[in-house]
């Protein structure tokens, strides 16, 4: 199986998302509709080509904290 390249660029307004939303959750505030937008910002990123499949997919697997 190919290995997915960790060091690709992620679009500056998702990175801001991702770090707002790892700062409330660290706070112990429960932002699900945070990550929902998140979700939705990544999803548009594949769309448009920003992102990979697998890189979004990689993105939400390593900074969504609302699984359990």
């Amino acid at each position: 199986m190919k290995e997915i390249n960790k060091d690709f660029d992620i679009p500056y307004y998702i990175f801001e998302e991702i770090i707002e939303y790892i700062e409330l959750t660290a706070k112990g505030k429960c932002k699900t509709m945070k990550w929902e937008n998140i979700n939705a910002l990544l999803n548009l990123a594949v769309i448009n080509n920003r992102l990979t499949d697998k890189q979004a997919d990689y993105l939400k697997k390593t900074f969504c904290r609302e699984r359990l």
